[in-house]
């Protein structure tokens, strides 16, 4: 038996959940730009450190945030979601959960709805149209969709032990707009104060790019594919946040002068990132330019430069809540 959902595409973006979930909004008739999709959920927001033992900038921290808040956040987009996820046993077997994920899956995509799956050809995310149970596995759209096809087997799903997500939509939803701006708001302020995620030691938020710098003035081992692919990632986002800003500050005006200032900031920024980005760029790494002692104060200063102007972005932010909240 096999059942797939046509018509769905995933969206063109550095942040994966951010691109299926564009992508399904697209699908239900009800599509934002994508610069609305980052800066309503805090996908634009977000940054992790990913760290382990003695390296940083692993790429795992792009996608290391508190994924149940994002059942709030994507409903900012039009639609109440739902979510199946969770941290997946270290050690014995964990196909229970595997099993209760897949029954729950096939619940959805039944009544029509596609969802937001996580880890199945890579450790990203991706869009479930569908399903084949004679052969075991799901139907997905994800970045190597292309390559490889779209048919994933259940009993490789997750591809690495740690997480399983799944999210699915489940009726419209109207949200109060200021009550949207306010919470969206508030999100890029968790974000830049790193409460974006479990406290597991690894630097979050703006503390996350200065605690960058300290890792390349150090002696700290930086993972080179993972520092590049963490730059694009971080820059791209900060684009779309800074056109979600601008945005508010047109439709909102009493909020224009404090979110026009921390639009300014960001597009700072996003300059400040952009040699980064040639010096280390993606997917090579840059290759020995991660231990280059020249190149590696050069990318400090960068850094700390950078998380200057998102704490300056940060303070013109909380003005506009303020203004808000009166």
């Amino acid at each position: 038996m096999r059942v797939e959902i046509p018509g769905i595409r995933l969206a063109p973006n550095w942040t994966s959940a951010a691109a299926a979930l564009e992508g399904i909004l697209e699908f239900y008739g009800q599509p934002l730009p994508r610069h609305a999709v980052m800066g309503l959920t805090g996908h634009a927001w977000h940054t992790c450190l990913g760290t382990k033992g003695e390296v940083a900038a692993l790429p795992s921290g792009v996608a290391d945030l508190d994924w149940q808040a994002m059942v709030e956040r994507y409903a900012r987009t039009g639609f109440r979601w739902e979510r199946f996820g969770g941290e997946l046993p270290a050690e014995g077997p964990w196909d229970d959960m595997r099993t209760a994920a897949v029954d729950w899956a096939i619940a959805h995509l039944d009544a029509g709805r596609p969802l937001i799956g996580w880890d199945f050809h890579l450790h990203e995310h991706g869009i479930v149209f569908g399903y084949d149970r004679d052969r075991a596995g799901f139907l997905v759209h994800d970045m190597l969709t292309e390559e490889l096809g779209p048919f994933v087997l259940w009993d490789v799903w997750p591809t690495a032990i740690g997480r399983l997500e799944l999210f699915a939509p489940l009726e419209p939803f109207e949200m109060d707009p200021l009550e949207s701006i306010g919470g969206s708001l508030q999100t890029a302020l968790d974000c830049f104060a790193g409460l974006d995620g479990a406290e597991d030691g690894q630097p979050r938020g703006t503390a996350a790019i200065r605690a960058w710098a300290d890792a390349f003035e150090g002696e700290t081992e930086v993972d080179r594919a993972g520092n590049a692919y963490t730059l694009v990632v971080l820059q791209a986002a900060r684009m779309d946040g800074a056109a979600f800003l601008a945005d508010i500050a047109e439709a909102v005006p009493e909020l224009a002068s404090p979110l026009l200032a921390a639009e300014r900031a960001i597009r700072e920024q996003v300059k400040a990132l952009a040699p980064l980005i040639t010096l280390f760029p993606f997917p090579s790494g840059g290759h020995g330019n991660v231990n280059n002692p020249g190149l590696r104060r050069a990318a400090a200063m960068t850094l700390r430069r950078a998380a200057a102007h998102e704490a300056e972005a940060a303070t013109h932010v909380r003005e506009a809540l303020d203004i808000l909240g009166e």
